[in-house]
């Protein structure tokens, strides 16, 4: 009997977006925010909107997504939104040089007006301006998008 292999089967993807994301003094903040902060629950949720997103060909039909008000609209910072554990999270970003490129400035948990952590929205705004003056860098974020 011959073994059959159903890999070829096996539809792949078209990937529209690439996320990177924002790394300063070596240290990759949105993955440490993953790691350390979130939940199993949380970084479930946090990768499945990744690669949902990904898979999205205009941002506009993003889940969550928005443009932020006040400062954060000068630097074109958006928001990603997602719930997990009865909270809501939110992935602030940029978008890229290159086309079709998310850049995560930092991850956060939003009730109401209030951030947390409560320098949020300040430090996404410096992490922009840090990124456009050439001062950080971004690493891409790998998706797995496999069964």
């Amino acid at each position: 009997m011959v073994a059959l292999s159903y890999k070829s089967d096996i539809i792949e993807p078209v990937i529209h977006w690439s996320f990177h994301d924002y790394v300063e003094g070596g240290q990759n903040r949105i993955e440490n925010w993953r790691t350390n902060d979130l939940s199993d629950a949380g970084k479930f949720g946090f990768d499945s909107l990744l690669k949902n997103t990904a898979k999205t060909e205009s941002h506009l039909e993003w889940t969550g997504f928005k443009y932020l008000k006040g400062e954060a609209k000068k630097e074109r910072i958006w928001q990603l939104d997602f719930l997990a554990d009865g909270r809501q999270y939110r992935g602030l970003g940029v978008f890229g040089s290159l086309r079709r490129q998310a850049v995560l400035l930092i991850g956060c948990y939003h009730k109401g007006k209030v951030y947390t952590p409560q320098n949020a929205l300040d430090t996404a705004i410096k992490r922009a301006k840090a990124l456009r003056e050439g001062k950080a860098i971004t690493r891409e974020r790998k998706i797995k998008f496999g069964l």
